[in-house]
């Protein structure tokens, strides 16, 4: 178990504990306890009727929450101590790989987000009688795991090939290397870019500089000016 240091000085980490983050790992955990949670919701009195309302709800919830989640807190760099916790702690070492293709990819650590999403389910099972807040939250974890795998294609699968070329995952992820290699100040949704075009932060990849940015994915270099690499030194050399 550990981590080191590879010649780009990007950590590599090896052993079980880091396995646990890994997403064919990490991914069926979540969407079991999901499961349990929408089953809870079904044995109580006209549960499938909240199920059928309210997973669509709970998906809703989860793509703003997600939205905001990564614009207002991951990217943050107003304040020391959020800087710390969400840019440094959590998000800026992602940031940092020069190519969209990352057979390693990793989801939040199990050791993490296994226990919140227990204490919630358990709170609000405990803490109400019907089926609909279950429901909603039963929706909202499978959301997190439909996030966690579109997260995980968006940098293993060619854009141009296979699950690739799914309409969905085809244009959000094509929105997701414009994140990570044009504009790191746009396009913050991972399950949909409907956020982004509300609040004004969507950047078609046809708009960008590099228009041909798909070479991205095997280490061409991005947007001079604009891409996340420049702006990380910047800050590193401040």
């Amino acid at each position: 178990m550990g981590k080191h240091l590879n010649e780009q000085g990007l950590c590599v980490y090896s052993g079980f504990w880091w396995k646990l983050a890994l997403p064919h790992l990490a991914l069926p955990v979540h969407l079991v306890v999901s499961l349990g949670a929408l089953a809870w919701a079904a044995s109580r009195p006209k549960g499938w009727i909240a199920i059928a309302v309210s997973v669509p709800l709970g998906f809703l919830i989860w793509t703003l929450f997600e939205y905001a989640l990564h614009r207002w807190l991951l990217h943050h760099k107003r304040y020391p101590l959020l800087r710390r916790v969400f840019w440094n702690g959590l998000h800026r070492e992602h940031h940092m790989y020069r190519q969209m293709m990352d057979p390693d990819h990793r989801t939040v650590h199990l050791a993490i987000s296994l226990p919140i999403v227990l204490m919630l389910v358990g709170s609000v099972g405990l803490a109400t009688v019907s089926g609909w807040g279950l429901a909603i939250l039963g929706g909202w974890l499978l959301s997190y795991c439909i996030y966690e795998t579109l997260h995980w294609l968006y940098h293993i699968c060619d854009p141009e090939r296979g699950l690739g070329k799914f309409l969905w995952v085809h244009g959000v992820g094509h929105a997701h290397t414009v994140h990570h290699f044009h504009h790191a100040g746009k396009n913050y949704g991972f399950t949909t870019i409907f956020w982004d075009r509300v609040f004004g932060t969507y950047l078609p990849i046809e708009q960008t500089r590099a228009r041909e940015g798909y070479g991205l994915r095997e280490g061409q270099p991005a947007a001079a000016g604009r891409d996340e690499q420049s702006r990380y030194q910047l800050e590193k050399e401040a």
